[in-house]
């Protein structure tokens, strides 16, 4: 299934060309349920109502956006792997479930920007710092989708969760990535990363449930995504610098983060066989961000990014070696942007820019970064 980055790239001209689904066939998806964190986030964070949040949101301030010509929730410069993946099977963006009064009868995206995998209770348990300390982690999304289904369900034919639930026949559901956030809090709170890896198998368990619980509710289709390369984002790299040049990598990622994802990513991958072995009648679509984003790292020019600011920051203030100012991040007065978003790969000091995004969606829909590829299943 590996394909040469040539290769991907030339399939993600001729994607480009084909806008929306176009598969010789039948597309069997009508809807998209998404879950996630700010990779999978189409709005929900800004629109949340809860007093505990700081002042205004940066997501709601120019440059993020850019595509669209003003802020949407998304925290890139543009459109992330769910848009393109929508626009593909030839649906509309999914509209974000705190977008009250929105259409959800095409989908429905409970991803939240910070969300953890783990439960804010269980980590302020952990003396761990969750900022901003709000219900968002996948439990919380689960729960969310479980007092929606009602209504999601009206008008087809759908049945009490179990055997026999088939209301959800025809959606796609994504479990966005999950375990960065949680590492995130316990970098934040001082734990070094060996201390961060003893929640690695926690975080697995509880995407796990999340798929049971999916399917326990009748969907037939899931997307289960990797973690991406933390070791390798701006804001990992300034908070764990170090002078000793042996914990980078030949391309300046931090290994021991890299190695930290990869071990997720490992008891990801098994804990998926054992979900295909226990539900033979779901297709479960193992996704990766972890190999592209190294791609991006290791070969920039393949995808027409910029060699020298692969770990650059594209909006944010402070300059080389990442751009990454804590108090002067995107969105806020003292930042601004690369001249040029679609040739760097990091837009904020977390997140990727639209044009990555784009090739991981390709990779996903069209290989080789996914298996089963997306545009295969949605072919009857």
């Amino acid at each position: 299934m590996r394909t040469p980055h040539a290769a991907l790239l030339l399939l993600f001209i001729l994607s480009c060309s084909r806008g929306a689904y176009s598969g010789g066939g039948r597309n069997r998806f009508t809807s998209i349920i998404s879950f996630g964190d700010s990779y999978a986030d189409t709005g929900n964070l800004v629109r949340w109502a809860d007093p505990v949040l700081p002042g205004p949101n940066p997501l709601n301030n120019l440059p993020y956006g850019e595509f669209f010509g003003y802020p949407t929730g998304r925290a890139t410069d543009g459109r992330v792997v769910l848009d393109f993946i929508a626009q593909a099977l030839g649906l509309p963006f999914v509209p974000p479930y705190l977008a009250k009064g929105s259409n959800f009868s095409a989908g429905v995206n409970f991803a939240v920007a910070g969300a953890p995998a783990l439960n804010l209770t269980y980590l302020q348990g952990q003396n761990l710092t969750v900022d901003p300390p709000i219900n968002r982690s996948l439990h919380d999304q689960l729960d969310w989708f479980q007092k929606l289904k009602p209504s999601l369900c009206k008008g087809r034919r759908c049945r009490h969760a179990g055997k026999g639930a088939d209301c959800f026949g025809s959606s796609l559901f994504v479990m966005g990535e999950f375990g960065a956030n949680d590492y995130n809090f316990l970098i934040s709170s001082n734990r070094t990363v060996e201390q961060a890896r003893v929640y690695a198998p926690q975080i697995v368990d509880s995407i796990s449930r999340g798929v049971e619980i999916l399917i326990q509710h009748g969907a037939k289709y899931i997307v289960v995504a990797d973690i991406f390369p933390i070791g390798c984002l701006p804001a990992i790299l300034t908070m764990l610098a170090s002078p000793n040049k042996k914990e980078y990598d030949g391309h300046g990622c931090l290994k021991s983060m890299n190695k930290l994802g990869r071990y997720q990513n490992s008891l990801l991958r098994r804990r998926i066989k054992v979900l295909r072995y226990k539900y033979p009648h779901t297709k479960i679509i193992a996704t990766e961000y972890f190999r592209p984003v190294l791609a991006f790292i290791q070969k920039p020019s393949h995808f027409g990014l910029n060699s020298s600011t692969t770990l650059l920051t594209c909006c944010g203030a402070g300059g080389p070696p990442y751009n990454t100012d804590f108090n002067a991040g995107c969105g806020q007065p003292d930042a601004t942007a690369c001249a040029d978003p679609s040739e760097a790969l990091q837009w904020d000091s977390f997140h990727l820019t639209e044009s990555a995004y784009r090739f991981i969606a390709d990779g996903w829909l069209h290989g080789p970064y996914a298996d089963p590829l997306i545009m295969d299943v949605a072919r009857y």
